[in-house]
């Protein structure tokens, strides 16, 4: 028991981000028990069309805090100041920018906009305070106890049958109340660094270009299969990909996990030791994923049904399988693709990045007549594509004993 809670007292905070992330979940599968699908799907459309377009907020500029900042607190507290103004501004931009198109429900477009900055954008960029400061157990208190009251939202909205306008204005003020919390906690003044904004900026330096165009090639990368769905398929077909995408990229945490542990180990002298933990981690993953898409064929619409409890959500059960087959091999490039960052081949990836963004847009150019379905299979010949090209160059830098070169 006392080994139990010491790991746990350990883990606390990975855990809370667990936590934080099933419980984001959790709410998509509660309230489409009750919302009709044209909500749903208006709702996961408009959440994935906003998620890409703070793209500008959100460009890897909370690790370039941390790191620029060489872990010191009150040069963090500042350029924190400075990115969440960024992110504020571009958070009213996109709100005025939905003026400009033609939306089913423009109100409901900008509550969500609110709630993406609140429940997503604000907590990634005052997180370099709390790293900073090792403040990790306050950081997970928090966690924790916003993923209890988000469950708890979305429970009373599905008792209450509360409208889709209602659900997100509860969300919005338990955000509104978590960022001031925060930004005590964190002693962020917005107001100061309004006041000398271009003395801030004098503090940014070169290097957040690099940061910028990894992140900008991971959204063009991940995203454009999602964007396409929620702009030009009808919002029911949205419905019904958002939601075999939502169950499909849970398990993909295992894969993001596994992935991150591996890295240390790549960074070996010994090239056999590099062979073998590629070797070990794609056994492991590939057992559990396959093992995951056995259950899915013969238990997905059951699955389907018990998740999202309207019977037009088992039409996603061959959205589910394909989806499923493409994380597969996802995870496999995803393998490949931490040696590549092990021996420091970062440029190799954002290049297979942006050839796999236009081997996509192809896809979905080439197999738009065939709706929903067409999509689902450019996103997997995409992934396909990345997993072989990760993989053969990973394979060629294998051969020639590459491994990983500490820099003094």
């Amino acid at each position: 028991m006392n080994k139990l809670i010491n790991l746990m007292k350990e883990q606390f905070y990975p855990i809370s981000l667990y936590m934080r992330q099933i419980a984001g979940t959790l709410i998509l599968f509660i309230i489409a028990h009750y919302l009709p699908v044209y909500d749903y799907g208006l709702f996961t459309s408009y959440k994935a069309i906003i998620t890409f377009c703070f793209m500008f907020a959100n460009m890897e500029f909370a690790n370039y805090i941390l790191v620029s900042s060489g872990g010191n607190v009150k040069e963090t507290q500042l350029k924190i100041s400075i990115f969440m103004l960024n992110a504020i501004n571009i958070c009213f931009l996109i709100m005025l920018g939905a003026f400009f198109f033609k939306l089913d429900n423009t109100f409901l477009f900008m509550l969500i906009t609110i709630r993406t900055f609140l429940d997503g954008i604000f907590f990634i960029l005052v997180m370099p305070y709390f790293q900073a400061s090792r403040k990790f157990n306050l950081i997970a208190l928090i966690n924790i106890t916003y993923a209890f009251f988000i469950i708890l939202i979305a429970l009373i909205s599905f008792i209450l049958k509360l409208s889709l306008v209602k659900f997100l204005l509860l969300n919005i003020v338990l955000g509104f109340l978590n960022f001031i919390q925060c930004s005590y906690y964190a002693k962020i003044n917005y107001f100061l660094a309004l006041k000398n904004i271009k003395r801030f900026l004098r503090m940014l330096d070169k290097s957040i270009f690099g940061y910028m165009g990894s992140m900008i090639t991971d959204y063009l990368y991940a995203q454009t299969t999602s964007l396409y769905v929620a702009i030009f398929l009808p919002k029911e077909d949205a419905a019904l990909y958002f939601s075999a995408a939502t169950i499909a990229m849970l398990v993909s945490i295992l894969t993001v996990a596994q992935t991150q542990k591996m890295l240390p180990d790549l960074m070996n002298s010994d090239i056999q030791v590099v062979k073998n933990v590629l070797k070990k981690n794609l056994l492991i993953l590939g057992s559990l994923l396959f093992s995951t898409l056995i259950f899915f064929v013969l238990f997905g619409k059951l699955l389907l049904k018990l998740l999202y409890g309207q019977d037009y959500f088992i039409n996603a059960y061959s959205i589910l399988i394909i989806y499923f087959i493409a994380n597969i091999f996802i995870a496999n490039g995803g393998i490949f693709g931490a040696y590549l960052t092990a021996i420091n081949k970062q440029a190799i990836k954002i290049k297979i990045k942006l050839e796999t963004t236009l081997v996509t847009i192809v896809g979905l150019i080439c197999l738009h007549k065939f709706g929903i379905q067409g999509a689902v299979v450019a996103l997997l010949i995409s992934t396909i594509y990345v997993s072989a090209r990760f993989t053969f160059t990973s394979i060629s830098y294998l051969k020639k004993g590459v491994i990983y070169e500490k820099r003094i």
